[in-house]
């Protein structure tokens, strides 16, 4: 059997994607769901920021703001499936609107409530990862589809510099 790298990809997102999952869920079986998530908010944090420092070391070696940033949420978003995605920068804001995403909806089909907070913390270490711990940012999750929203949204706002 061949498979080719997009077959290969394909693979490893869908088994990245079902791994956090099945841990999450495993966790909230033996712990508790609060405990869960916040367990998976610091897992998300961490794991963020290590990806972004990588990214940095291949992709952006000096970061200019906001477009090292805007093509690691590309990335970002290609590696998590996130299929149905629009991302604007307006002003001193970059707004990524969500229609799509696998995470989502395997959150929704297990009812363990929502990844808003892991979303924010995962853009926060991304961002760290690629311009240093110290980057002053702001991340809002102003709408969200497990909550009835027709989409996600978060917004991303870092202050001009003094």
């Amino acid at each position: 059997m061949h498979l080719t790298t997009e077959q290969l990809f394909d693979l490893s997102r869908s088994a990245f994607i079902r791994l956090d999952g099945a841990w999450f869920l495993a966790l909230a079986d033996k712990m508790g769901k609060d405990a869960a998530w916040d367990i998976d908010v610091e897992a998300w944090k961490r794991f963020s920021y290590v990806l972004g420092k990588k990214m940095r070391e291949r992709f952006f070696p000096n970061p200019v703001w906001p477009e090292s940033f805007l093509e690691a949420l590309e990335i970002f978003a290609t590696v998590m499936d996130m299929k149905g995605r629009s991302v604007t920068f307006a002003g001193n804001n970059i707004t990524v609107k969500v229609t799509d995403c696998e995470t989502q909806k395997a959150i929704a089909k297990a009812g363990v409530a929502d990844c808003g907070i892991a979303t924010v913390e995962t853009y926060r270490g991304l961002a760290r990862g690629i311009f240093g711990k110290d980057i002053p940012l702001k991340v809002s999750h102003m709408k969200n589809l497990n909550r009835g929203d027709a989409f996600c949204e978060v917004v991303i706002s870092r202050p001009a510099a003094v």
